[in-house]
């Protein structure tokens, strides 16, 4: 086990409804996140919150009354609530991603729990994933990854000068690296990506962190970003 996580909350659940979800629920479990659990359910009746529950991500290609119905159950109950469909009804979850590719799913799912399962040089934690989601209504994520920060801030600025960020309530944005890396990541390396940030709308409330990824080859460096609003379904290129 993991010390540093030990404090955790205890159930992030990745609940899966109906057919043809089988390959993204199988591909989340194995990305072996602490904390996480992964199900397959069918019958609202049988798929309740616990106490410990605080983040249940529910994914669905059919059965939608009933997926639908089983995310309302965890949203009245406070859990933070999110829908991966199309057929997702915005008023049983607090945010649907907006994604029509269910083969993104699994990464889109890591992308949002690794910040807040793996200690990092600065931390992004369940209350900042609530600040962002809670209530949303929509949120989608973008990535990109490149060797070295500063080509990858060049890739994700270039991402957002093709959306209307006007339309973006709320953004995070996250930096993996290896810790394993040939030469340690020194904080003068964020220059380039605090700059990016400086240049957001001013509407637009903004957490970043920084995070772990034994994944990543030598010195890339990968950033996420999680974009939510009410109204960002009016952004170009989402």
């Amino acid at each position: 086990m993991n010390t540093e996580n030990i404090n955790l909350p205890a159930s992030f659940r990745v609940i899966g409804v109906g057919t043809g979800i089988e390959e993204v629920i199988t591909k989340v479990k194995s990305l072996g996140l602490e904390g996480v659990s992964t199900e397959i359910e069918e019958y609202p009746y049988e798929c309740i919150p616990n106490d410990e529950d605080k983040l249940a991500i529910i994914i669905f290609t059919d059965l939608e009354e009933t997926a639908n119905r089983i995310a309302n159950t965890f949203h009245d109950a406070g859990v933070l609530t999110l829908g991966f469909s199309e057929d997702a009804d915005p008023s049983c979850y607090d945010s649907v991603m907006l994604c029509d590719s269910r083969k993104d799913y699994p990464e889109i799912i890591k992308d949002v729990l690794h910040p807040i399962v793996t200690p990092g040089m600065i931390s992004f934690d369940f209350n900042d994933l609530c600040t962002i989601l809670r209530d949303s209504e929509f949120f989608t994520v973008k990535s990109t990854l490149a060797n070295g920060v500063k080509e990858a801030t060049e890739k994700l600025g270039a991402i957002f000068n093709e959306l209307e960020l006007k339309y973006v309530d709320y953004l995070s944005i996250h930096l993996y690296y290896n810790p394993n890396r040939s030469t340690p990541l020194a904080m003068s390396e964020m220059t380039s990506l605090k700059q990016l940030m400086s240049e957001l709308p001013a509407t637009v409330n903004v957490l970043w962190s920084v995070n772990h990824d034994e994944n990543l080859h030598s010195d890339e460096i990968r950033l996420s970003t999680i974009l939510a609003g009410k109204e960002i379904w009016r952004c170009q290129g989402i």
